[in-house]
């Protein structure tokens, strides 16, 4: 709930006659209007793109029993199981389709406005919470986050309510703060590990600042919801060089943290990129310019305090990746974006530089609302399009075979929009196994700069070719029908489509 900010606050006799709507701060109107604007660009498009990989995986499971759910996820997804507990529940009421199932995330991702403007004023004061709102309520990488199902804007939400009660027991050392900073920091432990380093973070600077049993005990419990966890993370743990290495090298993957942070999903510019580090600089360098000019002692304090936790939840993944424990991936950052909010927040609005302050807060809302102009008339930018995918393929003539050429990345969102087709994700019951299967139909998914050869296959025939977005759709009736395994339909879609990947994703739709 908002409330009076710390300081100023006024009260109001019970028999004053003013209108309610009067007696209520400004600053608490604008924090609702800052939401309700970041509410709108969460819920407004939220069924406007398709499930990708990671999505549809979460859609098959929470389509799953309570018990056939909870069995996958501990099999196959990376993180601890709250999203998916919690997730399971909220399909069952919503459903499985893209408005339902992310209206959690789009809920979750809201009430990160909030919970920014609260930590912001706690830690520095009322206008620099006010900022942090209206960077969380217009930036394209929380508003991406809030409309994917999945668990990044639960840890969101989660991770900033831990840190404002951080920031309140800092502050006020009593039971009641410590008791809920250690309950919403278990749950954050519980939905991603990434938000260990929050939480670690924070528990260091309280055992120092509070030294108090309570504290040691609660840190102490937060110790073995982790200890608990090491079973599953332990399971999970990939070698260094293995899928991370897919989404690109180490360095590149650090200059793209303050693009995506700021920018969203133009980190996938490299025009952007080359110079994401060099941005990052410059804004930390009015950032601190503005606090050290502008800011009196409690907000350099509070700014401070804030800056030491977000850089820790960003340098620490980095500093292990150094040691060959490489995860960083920009999402698994989120835990640092309130913290480094306030502090920028802080330097916006600190009382001995506000035309300068005002002027970096405008450039950067400007710049986010650029960045979500330019992804939201940008299919590139966007996840891509395999409901409409689906569409195109139409109806089968009789059973086919879809072969993908981004393999289980095209397979699993397929499965989820295509009738009569099982899954093809990861932990899939195969279809068929190597068994042959007898297919009339055999159609390709590819990209726009393939090709159907000028010679098809004996008995091949091209029957219809659509394009969505950046793909090619080739359908091909096959006579006589071809009687093989979904392996060996992949191989021969070089001869369909070329040039062809050595290994595409196969899956069959019966009529």
């Amino acid at each position: 709930m908002l409330i009076p900010a710390r300081t100023g606050a006024v009260s109001v006799a019970r028999n004053d006659s003013t209108p309610w709507a009067a007696r209520v701060p400004a600053e608490v109107w604008l924090v609702a209007a800052v939401t309700v604007v970041g509410a709108a660009l969460r819920f407004a498009t939220l069924a406007n793109q398709s499930y990708w990989f990671d999505e549809a995986q979460a859609a098959h499971e929470l389509h799953l029993s309570f018990a056939a759910m909870l069995g996958k996820v501990n099999a196959y997804e990376p993180n601890p199981p709250l999203f998916f507990v919690i997730g399971w529940l909220w399909a069952n009421v919503f459903g499985t389709g893209e408005a339902g199932l992310r209206s959690l995330s789009a809920l979750a991702g809201t009430a990160v406005i909030p919970i920014a403007y609260l930590c912001g004023r706690e830690l520095v004061s009322g206008r620099a919470g006010l900022v942090a709102a209206a960077l969380a309520a217009l930036s394209p990488f929380m508003i991406w986050y809030s409309q994917e199902a999945r668990e990044y804007m639960l840890l969101a939400a989660l991770c900033g309510g831990s840190f404002l009660f951080f920031a309140r027991t800092w502050r006020d050392p009593s039971g009641r703060n410590l008791f809920v900073w250690a309950l919403l920091s278990g749950l954050a432990l519980l939905t991603q590990y990434f938000a260990g380093f929050l939480v670690a973070a924070e528990a260091i600077i309280l055992l120092y600042a509070v030294r108090s049993r309570a504290s040691v005990i609660a840190t102490g419990v937060l110790v073995l919801v982790e200890v608990a966890l090491v079973p599953h993370l332990v399971s999970h743990a990939t070698h260094p060089r293995g899928w991370i290495d897919s989404v690109g090298p180490l360095l590149t993957r650090v200059e793209q943290i303050p693009v995506a942070f700021g920018l969203g999903t133009l980190w996938q510019d490299p025009a952007f990129v080359a110079h994401g580090l060099l941005g990052a600089a410059a804004l930390a360098g009015c950032v601190i310019v503005l606090l050290v000019i502008g800011a009196d002692d409690e907000q350099l304090r509070g700014a401070g305090l804030a800056a030491a936790v977000g850089a820790f939840v960003l340098l620490a993944p980095i500093a292990l990746a150094l040691l060959g424990h490489d995860y960083v991936e920009s999402r698994a950052l989120i835990p640092a974006w309130i913290p480094l909010a306030v502090v920028v927040g802080a330097a916006c609005t600190a009382p001995g530089a506000r035309a300068a302050g005002a002027t970096l807060a405008a450039v950067l809302l400007a710049g986010f609302v650029y960045a979500g102009i330019k992804i939201d008339r940008n299919p590139s930018y966007q996840r891509p399009d395999w409901s409409g995918v689906a569409a195109a393929l139409g109806r089968p003539l009789g059973t086919r075979a879809i072969i993908s050429y981004d393999s289980t990345f095209g397979t699993a969102p397929l499965a989820i929009y295509l009738p009569n087709v099982p899954w093809t994700g990861i932990g899939q019951v195969p279809q068929t196994g190597e068994a042959p299967v007898t297919v009339g139909e055999v159609d390709v998914v590819g990209n726009e700069y393939q090709n159907v050869p000028s010679a098809l296959p004996a008995g091949v025939r091209l029957i219809a070719t659509r394009s969505v977005d950046e793909y090619r759709i080739e359908r091909f009736s096959v006579s006589p029908a071809w009687d093989l395994s979904p392996a060996a339909i992949g191989a021969r879609a070089g001869s369909l489509l070329s040039p062809g990947p050595p290994d595409p994703g196969v899956l069959v739709q019966g009529r």
